[in-house]
């Protein structure tokens, strides 16, 4: 896609603007991004984003998906999809 994405600096950079995202966007993102292409399960990905924290609550992953949904709503080679009954895939289209 048009997008760079930056881990380390928790960033999302295009020609025109370069977009902070926050420690757990960044996470979810990058764990998505190392996974394109493939269905991951809420579980393998709360295990993984969350891990033992105890922090995500009801439907905390669903805000966060939707959240990195709105940073990608201007390249349509890039989508988040939800997998009915299985979870979510990351797909990028080249």
């Amino acid at each position: 896609g048009k997008f760079r994405f930056d881990h380390i600096n928790q960033s999302l950079t295009t020609q025109e603007e370069i977009t902070s995202l926050t420690f757990r966007e960044s996470k979810l993102l990058h764990y998505l991004a190392t996974h394109a292409n493939q269905v991951l399960s809420r579980d393998q990905i709360q295990a993984n984003v969350w891990e033992d924290e105890g922090v995500i609550v009801g439907r905390s992953l669903d805000v966060f998906i939707s959240k990195l949904r709105k940073h990608f709503k201007t390249d349509e080679r890039i989508t988040i999809r939800n997998i009915h009954g299985r979870g979510y895939k990351f797909e990028i289209v080249s």
